[in-house]
Order: structure tokens, then sequence, then C-alpha cells
């Protein structure tokens, strides 16, 4: 259900205006109109104008823009586990920080950063330093490991000179040519080794006569080769004894660091809750400044615009009155009047049960519905459950998927969007279940075969032969099916053109109204026909009456839209036989399942045989499983967006987004 919506606008005394935006924040109900395009669009002849920030907010501005900045590097150090922290402990600290007196909350803030530098900083930096070195030894670990063998493989002498470089695996061809030029320089005294470091670079050494040390750096330099230079304090020494060193302090720092982070936990207890109060406060202030430039002023008065839900009005006014008196006043206007001769649209909210809220996910992938239309969203939490259900249709799968989203549901229920997909999920699964009991499947047709093993014929109600039967076989009743899942389509989208008809009456739109109308009548005697032609039992004035319904709806669909509702009226037929996809889906699930089932048979005799089968079955039906969670899903939201939703369907310009604390939740 869409929240009725009242259009209000708020004048005081200019002296009270930042009392007046701290109070409306407070409240939390103001969508907040921007005044500021209206002003332009008045030119000259406006009397007001956009209300400017004092010079005191602005240096608050700039003052609480570096505090946020500086609260998100602490946060990021100590690095907390938000998860694990209570939205009730965050308010507690986010009052003890919060202040009318913006200069008051400053000093709070800057006093509680003060506090954690004093704590954390030394630790901090440490850590930085460690990190930074063991980065520095992990660089020349592997290389410094890799040339040493190299080393040892030249006979050392005082009178040899060695130079390690580090080459690009795709580019070893060029050792070839260094070795023959260097042999070249140094008349034939040098060597060439090289190993592979890892996948992409190749460490090589070369060794020569001392004699030539200038000579093959001059020629090195010229070269696209990167020499590898150890740092100071590793490049006096011998290459063993330096890789030695490197190995010890790698397996120093890491308890070095350990003990430093554990310091940091320790901190992150004590200030994480404060710093993500303090984050919240400092947003909800810089929110208040930034909304400023979207009221209007004049020189002795403010004007606030907005809209607010029709039952929080009265709280609004009441609130202002009692805290400002006669120096603010709050007006309403009329919604209609606003949408016929301004052409203002309201913002949206939502109002739905609590089963219903959790399908407004489908918001998610579309926009809210304009205000003054039907909410679909009852529509879909009905039909896209079912939907799922009647196609993935198997017991096992059912509970699984069931038990799976009710999982996410609790594990992640402060998440929305995490929330919302277990819920349905586990409707879902729920009402898969159920089909699955009137399909007789579990994991496919292991209870069919069980049923013949117990001796129990099928159907257990009804004959083979008959039309209605229980339970209902997919694959054997395909006309069956394919009958229920179009007359099912044809419910569905009826509701859909009703709905539009609906929209229409409430919009003034005689033509929306007589194009909707024409096609669900074109729809229904269209359906009267065609059902005549499939049964006997119906009588021909049924026939003949659809005959006339369809080409009555015909003329008023052709009447209201033109050529675009007498396509739609022929369209919407092929939208009904879309719905089809409910069995096809189905029957894709229920014959993957049963070559999951064969194929494990098959392998079934001996211990190896009945390990592999079991291996078999569980991949099989773990991967169709997968497969009923993601394609009925996909195809269940495609049926409510293109087939129903697109028959009346029309978008919010705007969703209602109150300007309001955050309270540090």
């Amino acid at each position: 259900m869409i929240r009725r919506m009242a259009k209000v606008e708020i004048v005081g005394l200019k002296d009270t205006s930042l009392d007046v935006i701290d109070t409306i924040q407070e409240l939390g109900v103001l969508h907040i109109e921007d005044l500021s395009e209206k002003l332009d669009k008045m030119g000259g002849r406006k009397r007001l104008s956009r209300m400017e920030i004092d010079p005191q907010a602005s240096e608050h501005e700039t003052k609480l823009n570096e505090l946020r900045e500086k609260i998100g590097e602490k946060i990021r150090e100590l690095n907390p586990e938000v998860e694990k922290i209570s939205s009730q402990e965050i308010q507690k600290e986010y009052h003890a920080i919060w202040s009318e007196n913006t200069d008051l909350m400053i000093s709070r803030v800057e006093k509680l950063l003060g506090e954690v530098d004093r704590d954390t900083k030394e630790a901090v930096e440490r850590k930085e330093e460690l990190l930074m070195e063991l980065s520095r030894l992990e660089k020349y670990a592997p290389m410094m490991e890799k040339i040493l063998p190299l080393a040892e493989t030249v006979a050392a002498s005082e009178n040899m000179a060695s130079i390690a470089l580090l080459i690009e695996r795709r580019f070893k061809a060029i050792l070839n040519y260094l070795n023959e030029e260097i042999g070249k320089i140094t008349q034939g005294e040098s060597e060439v080794v090289s190993a592979d470091v890892d996948e992409e670079s190749t460490a090589a050494l070369i060794v020569f006569s001392r004699r030539y040390l200038k000579e093959v750096h001059d020629f090195l330099s010229v070269q696209d080769v990167n020499q590898v230079r150890l740092p100071s304090d590793l490049g006096k020494k011998p290459l063993d004894e330096a890789v030695a060193e490197v190995r010890a302090k790698m397996a120093e720092i890491p308890p070095q660091i350990e003990e430093i982070e554990s310091r940091i936990r320790e901190a992150a207890k004590k200030y994480s809750v404060k710093l993500l109060a303090a984050r919240n406060a400092v947003h909800d202030r810089l929110e208040a400044i930034k909304a400023v430039p979207k009221f209007a002023q004049t020189e002795q008065v403010f004007v606030i615009s907005g809209w607010v839900p029709e039952d929080s009005v009265e709280i609004v006014e009441k609130t202002l009155q009692d805290k400002f008196g006669a120096r603010v006043v709050l007006s309403v206007s009329d919604v209609r009047e606003l949408e016929e001769e301004e052409g203002e649209e309201p913002p949206v909210a939502l109002a739905n049960n609590p089963y219903v809220r959790h399908f407004e996910f489908i918001y998610y992938l579309s926009q809210y519905p304009k205000y003054g239309t039907v909410d679909p969203t009852t529509i879909f939490a009905i039909f896209f459950p079912f939907f799922f259900g009647l196609m993935v249709g198997d017991i096992g799968y059912g509970i699984i998927i069931a038990a799976l989203g009710w999982f996410v549901y609790k594990k992640w229920n402060d998440k929305p969007l995490a929330s919302m997909l277990g819920y349905m999920l586990s409707i879902g699964g729920a009402w898969a279940t159920f089909f699955g009991i009137l399909y007789l499947e579990l994991f496919g047709d292991l209870l069919e075969k069980a049923f013949e093993a117990w001796h129990i014929h099928l159907p257990l109600l009804g004959s083979e032969e008959s039309f209605l039967k229980f339970p209902i076989n997919r694959l054997e009743s395909f006309t069956f099916m394919l009958l229920v899942t179009c007359g099912i389509g044809f419910i569905h989208i009826s509701i859909g053109l009703v709905i539009g008809i609906i929209n229409g009456i409430r919009e003034g739109n005689k033509k929306h109204v007589m194009e909707k109308a024409g096609t669900l009548g074109a729809l229904t005697g269209l359906v009267m026909i065609v059902a005549k032609m499939l049964t006997k039992a119906i009588p021909m004035p049924v026939a003949v009456a659809g005959g006339i319904i369809f080409i009555a709806g015909f003329v008023f669909s052709g009447i209201g839209g033109g050529m675009g509702g007498i396509v739609e009226s022929i369209v919407g037929a092929g939208n009904i036989l879309s719905y089809s996809r409910l069995i096809a889906i189905g029957l894709a699930s229920v014959i993957m399942a049963q070559v999951a089932n064969d194929l494990s048979r098959e392998l079934w005799g001996g211990t190896f045989g009945v390990l592999m089968g079991i291996i078999v079955a569980i991949l099989l039906h773990s991967l169709n499983l997968v497969i009923a969670m993601f394609s009925p899903s996909i195809h269940a939201l495609r049926l409510h967006l293109v087939e129903s939703f697109g028959k009346f369907f029309e978008p919010a310009n705007f969703k209602y987004e109150p300007f309001k604390k955050s309270g540090g939740e």
C-alpha cells in the first residue's frame, strides 16, 4: 500500500531557522523539496532567494568534514567488528556526543580523537613500519634464495665480481645475448647462470673478472634489464649471511605484529562504539548544514517546503507549535490540486504488512509505483512463491530451499537485501514442498519407485485415464499442466489489467480505462471460445457470448489506445502462452532429477559401485538444486515484470527519503 502524502510549507522568522532545521531533522518525517529550481524559474519576479549558509555554519562545515575524515581514518586503523556491535550501544554513545550546540559537539569529538590517538598512535605507526619491513623482506627473499645456490655453483675468488638480475620469464632468451656480449667484454672470463623465481620472473647471476667491473656495469646500464640491488644493510654482507638474516627477520616480525594487533584490538573494544557514534553525529550535523541551500528566504523569514505522510502532519504541527509558537507556521496544501495545477508528484513510501514487506525486493529491480496508483507488492507476494513452487515441485528440494532461505533470513536479518531474498526463498520452498506432494516427487522419482517396491498402485486418486488425478505426473500430464499454467496466466494478466483500470479511474484517464477494459474483454472472450473448443461441457451460448465480448474488447481497446491498444490485445494472447514456461522449467528439473537417479542406479552394485552411485546422485542433485533456486526465480520475476506489471505499472519519479538523523543507527 502506498502511504498518503501531504504537501507542507513551513514559514518562520529567520532567527529560528537553524533550530527549526534541527527539530525537523529530529522528527525525521519531512521529505525536503529543493526550492532552488523553482526560484530559478521565477527569475526577476521572485521575492524569495535561496537560503544561504551563514559564515559560522560554513566554518563548522569545514571543521566537521575534517573530523569526519579523521574519524574514518581511525575506524579503518582499528578495523572494528561492526557486525558484532549493537545499534543500542551506538545510540547511547551518539546521544552522549550529540549537541544542538555545534561547537560543543566538535569539542567532544576532538577530545575523543585525542584519547584514541594517545592510546593507538604509537602501536599503529609501529605496525605500519613492521608491515613495510616485512613487505620489503618478502620482496627480496625469493630472489636471494634463488641467487644463493647459483653463486655456490661458481668458484669463489677475490678477483671475481657478481651482479644479480631479475628478468621477466617471457624475455628469458635475452640471457643468451648477455652471456655472449659479456663474454666478449671480459675476454671469456665470465659466466651467467639462472633459475626461475616464480611463474613470471627469472633470477640470473653474472660472475666475471673484477678487472672488467666498470665495462660490465656500463654495458648493463644501457640494457633493458633490472639489476637486483639489495638494501644497504644487506648488500654489504656475504649473500649467505644476508639470506640467513632475511629469514630470521621474517620469522621475528609476524609475532611482533600479532602482539601489536592484540593491543589495537583492545583499543578497538574501548573506542569503536564511540567512533561509530561520533561518525554518525558528524554526518547528521553535516546533512543539516547541507540542507540549508534547498530552502528559501526573504529578508525576515525562511521557507521550507516538502512532503510528510498524512498521519504525521499533526505531530509535526504540534511539535513546531510547542517549540516555536507563533514564530513558525505550518500550512498544508491539497495534493490533488497540486498534481492538477502545478504537475507536482508526491514522493512514494510503502506501508505494507510484515509478510508483504519482504517482497519489496522487487523494487531493487524496478522503481516504486507512481503515487496514486495501486501498489502491486501484494500481488507479487502471492504469486511469486506460488510460481516458484509450481516450477520446482519437489518435496526434497522444497525442504532444502525453505531451510536454506530461513537460515539466510535469520542469519542476515539486519541486511535488507539478504533478508528479503532469504524470506522469499523460504516461502517459495514451502510452496515447492506443497507441489512436490501433489506431484509425489522426492528428489525426482524416488517416491514413485518406493511405491512400486511397496506394491502400491498409482495414481492414488482417479485412474490412469482420468484428466484429474493424484498424484499429478508432470511428464505424463503435459496437456493438463499446460492448460493449468495458461489458466493461471490468464488470471495473473487479468489482475494486472484490472489494476490498470483502477489506476486509470484514479487518474481520470478515460482512454486508459477503455484500453485496459477492452484488452481484458478481448482476452476473456478468447478464453471463453477456446474453452468451448476444448470441452463439450460448455454450452454454445458461452462461446457466442465470448465472441461478442472478444469483438467488443477489440473495439474498446482501439478507441482507448488506438492501434497500440489493438496490438496490446493481440499481444495479450501471446502473454498468456508465455506462462507455459511454468511447466517447461518444471519438466527440465524433473528430467534432470530422474537422470541423476537413473545414473546412480546403474552404478549401484558392490562397495565401489554404491559409493560412486551416491557421489553421482549427490553431485547431480546438488547441481539441479542450484538451478532450481535460480532459474524459477528469474522466470517468476519475468512473468511479473513483463507479462503482468507491463499492463498497468507506472514508475514513480521520487522515492520518499525523509530528512532525519541517523540517531546512531
